[in-house]
Formats: C-alpha cells, structure tokens, sequence
C-alpha cells in the first residue's frame, strides 16, 4: 500500500495544474473541486460550495476524538500560505524545459507549504531551483518525490500511496504529516492542494490557486481524490 518515497520513479505529473476559466455557478451537484483562481491582485470567487472558515481557525489544535471518527482529525498548523502565481516565482520554468510554475506548480507549491510548516522553509522558486539542479525535476518538470529529502538534507520527505482513503489521510494527519492531494478542477484540468484537517464541515486546505487569509473548506470525502502523497518530518 505504501511506497517509499524514495523510488526513484515515483513522478508527480505537475502538466494540468494550471489556470482556471472564470467562473460558472453550477446548478447541480459540484464537481471534483476547491476553488477558483484569482486574477492578480483581485480576491478570487467561490463557488456555493466552498465555504471559507474564520481567522481564528488558521492555527489550529487538535480535534477531540481523533482517531476515532473520520469525519475529524487533527487540524494541523498552519504556518505559511504560498501561491503558484506569486510574480516572485510564478514565471520561474519547472526544471530545465518544462512550463511555468504560474501555470503548472500546484504540486510543487503545494510541497513547499507542507516542507516550511514542517519547519524547513523554503518558497516554491527555492524549491523549483533546488529541485532542477540536483536532478530532481525532469526536463518537463515531473517530480521525483525522493527530491523531497534530497533538498532537505533528509529532514524533510515525501509518502508515496497507491490508493487514497479516508484512513490513510487522517493517518497522516495523526502522524503530524501534510497530505497532498489530487483532484479534478471544474475544466477537467488535474490539480494538487495541501490538506491541515478535516472537520465535520469538510477538508481544510490550502490552495496554491486561491490566496485566501484562511483555510478553505472542500466538503467532499476522499473518494474526489485520485492521489495521495504525505510530506512530514523524517
């Protein structure tokens, strides 16, 4: 069930991560989704089902029962949110050939969230050159997971998992690990985010598409995920 991440094959594909359309309301049941992108500079839109939770649940603690109920778990601390579009990175190319880190980043972004609120800082362009020159992005900017530990010296990796369910997030959650997860955007695009916890109103997560002051909630269960990685202390 689970691999190390220090397979060398194990890639992440980061080609499908990038820009949203602008937003349609939808009048059924919502697809495999978080949010919507932000224009630079302006707050960006909703949708109806994505609920935004209040500043003062940014630094969490845990949630009693843990372990005990899925539809609780931990909420993990949350240190530092990053965006893929940030013009301090956002045109940085991934790798050597790959796209750019505004339009293809999100599972790159994503990681260095979960490294820094690990306690090992770092920004996504840091991470992005990092990465590239100890070989670890391939040319069209996969990721190979073991460059996790790699550019951290070993203090830091990455979890590989073949399947995704409820028990494997909230056992990383448990173990104090930020998982990475997959999920489809509304333009059937392919896109990564960073969960902290899960509460009965849903999935709290951070977004490398939505800059937003505080978590968001994403209400639907692990089934809207189609891969799971877990980033935490080695």
């Amino acid at each position: 069930m689970m691999k190390s991440a220090l397979i060398f094959a194990s890639f992440a594909l980061l080609v499908g991560c990038g820009s949203m359309p602008d937003y349609t309301p939808y009048t059924s049941h919502p697809p495999q989704s978080s949010m919507t992108a932000s224009r630079s500079g302006a707050p960006a839109r909703m949708p109806h089902y994505i609920t935004q939770t209040s500043p003062n649940t940014s630094q969490t603690t845990p949630i009693s029962g843990r372990g005990h109920n899925l539809n609780q778990s931990p909420l993990l601390t949350d240190r530092v949110t990053y965006s893929q579009k940030d013009p301090r990175w956002g045109g940085d190319t991934l790798g050597r050939n790959g796209g750019s880190l505004a339009r293809e980043g999100c599972v790159l972004t994503s990681a260095a969230m979960a490294m820094t609120n690990s306690g090992y800082p770092i920004d996504p362009g840091e991470l992005n050159r990092r990465l590239t020159a100890s070989d670890n992005l391939t040319s069209s900017g996969l990721l190979k997971w073991k460059g996790i530990a790699d550019v951290s010296g070993g203090a830091v990796k990455a979890t590989f998992y073949d399947t995704v369910s409820e028990p494997l997030i909230q056992s990383c959650l448990v173990k104090g690990d930020y998982p990475l997860v997959r999920f489809y955007l509304p333009n059937g695009r392919s896109h990564w985010a960073m969960i902290l916890g899960r509460t009965d109103q849903g999935y709290h997560m951070r977004d490398p598409l939505r800059a937003s002051n505080s978590p968001l909630i994403f209400p639907r269960d692990s089934s809207a995920f189609k891969s799971l990685r877990c980033i935490g202390r080695s």
